[in-house]
């Protein structure tokens, strides 16, 4: 008995630890360098358990102690003092996003920037291990150009697009895909002998938003994703939104137009039928303005679109106008339930931004409760078409590295 006491003892020191080491990666994430001092007083942790803490993490190489600068704030006067500061090459992730007939990969440090990554396009239908097989082969490349061996990654996240099991191994299922039950970290974890961490693509965009991106320090983001399907990704409270059933955030799947028409998940009238590549395109090639439906992958006639609505054409203003009514009626609805301080647009809301964006903040504050039409912001996303890398990277970082957010976040900006 005696000996179980003991041991249970050293565990939950080393959970207090863990905690506690956590909590200052965080905050040097956050804030960048900082010394001891500030580290004790933003964390609430004793200035001996700082103290500790950061001797341990000096050792691991994961951060090192640098001169202030100016703006830091610390007195001049008595012995000089040293900040604390990640090293962010010290370390890096792996990030694979593989969305509907698209495949990203990339080298990612501590910061979150991309040291190398590669873009293919591939054919639907596909088999989930061919895909999983190229994307290995383009990691390795990838690994080579960064010159960053297997010993300093930390582990790899992976981006699927669909349905993510609560233990982020399997990626359940996958309408635009057509795939179902892949053992995605299985696969990986044995081709490249690294630690695998798997996550709904678009979740993992709102959480690459939400720690490097345009919703830093946000208590509540949400991330709206078109493509060859809608989706989204919620940030409440300062973390990814899990609940439900595997955390599912079916935007696309609003009906926006009453009887409209038939979508694939049975309904009528989503939002995803409206406002996906697929649809726009049909539009614009009814339209007149394609000759001829681009391949799935090529996005150039999203800003062929931009360009002709620039240019006044009224038959895209037209399109675009449309756009603007059915993303309002779905923002509308999160607005009015969730009240997140920041909406970010990607795919290819993202594309459509400079035509877009501006008409969606004059549309959507007059339709929503006075108290909450001056928090309402809307912007594209903040890494573009790299969204999906960077989010799943970051899923790998905070898995790996940093840990479940534990830092108070801020309910203004």
């Amino acid at each position: 008995m005696q000996n179980k006491r003991v041991q249970a003892a050293h565990l939950n020191a080393a959970s207090v630890r863990q905690h506690n080491r956590r909590i200052l990666l965080q905050l040097l994430r956050t804030y960048g360098d900082l010394s001891r001092r500030q580290l004790s007083e933003r964390s609430g942790l004793s200035a001996p358990a700082v103290t500790n803490v950061v001797a341990e993490l000096l050792d691991s190489g994961l951060v090192v102690d640098v001169t202030p600068g100016p703006e830091s704030g610390l007195p001049k006067l008595g012995r000089p003092s040293s900040n604390v500061a990640l090293v962010s090459r010290s370390h890096f992730v792996l990030s694979a996003q593989i969305g509907a007939g698209v495949l990203q990969v990339g080298v990612v440090d501590l910061t979150g920037e991309v040291l190398a990554s590669e873009l293919i396009d591939f054919s639907l239908p596909a088999q989930p291990e061919d895909v999983m097989a190229l994307a290995v082969e383009m990691l390795r490349r990838v690994m080579e150009t960064a010159h960053v061996t297997t010993a300093q990654v930390r582990g790899l996240g992976v981006g699927a697009a669909g349905l993510v099991d609560d233990d982020q191994r399997v990626n359940l299922s996958s309408q635009n895909l057509g795939w179902s039950e892949v053992h995605m970290a299985d696969y990986f974890e044995d081709a490249l002998g690294v630690e695998v961490v798997v996550d709904h693509n678009v979740r993992a965009m709102a959480v690459g938003e939400a720690r490097y991106g345009a919703g830093q320090g946000l208590e509540s983001l949400v991330f709206v994703y078109s493509r060859t399907g809608v989706g989204a990704g919620l940030i409440l409270g300062g973390r990814e939104y899990r609940g439900g059933t595997h955390g599912a955030a079916e935007i696309g799947h609003m009906r926006v137009v009453p009887n409209g028409v038939h979508c694939n998940c049975g309904g009528r009238g989503c939002l995803e039928t409206v406002v996906s590549d697929v649809a726009v395109k049909a539009r614009m090639l009814s339209a007149g303005l394609i000759s001829a439906s681009p391949d799935r992958n090529d996005h150039a006639w999203s800003q062929q679109l931009v360009d002709l609505v620039v240019e006044g054409d009224s038959r895209a203003i037209a399109i675009r106008d449309e756009i603007v009514e059915y993303v309002t009626s779905a923002l509308l609805n999160i607005i009015n339930l969730l009240n997140p301080q920041l909406i970010v647009l990607g795919g290819l809301l993202s594309d459509l931004s400079p035509v877009l964006i501006d008409e969606l903040r004059a549309s959507i504050p007059i339709q929503v409760l006075p108290l909450l039409r001056d928090t309402i912001r809307i912007q594209p996303a903040h890494f573009g078409a790299d969204a999906g890398m960077i989010g799943a990277a970051t899923v790998a970082l905070d898995q790996f590295v940093f840990g479940t957010p534990l830092l108070t976040t801020t309910r203004s900006h």
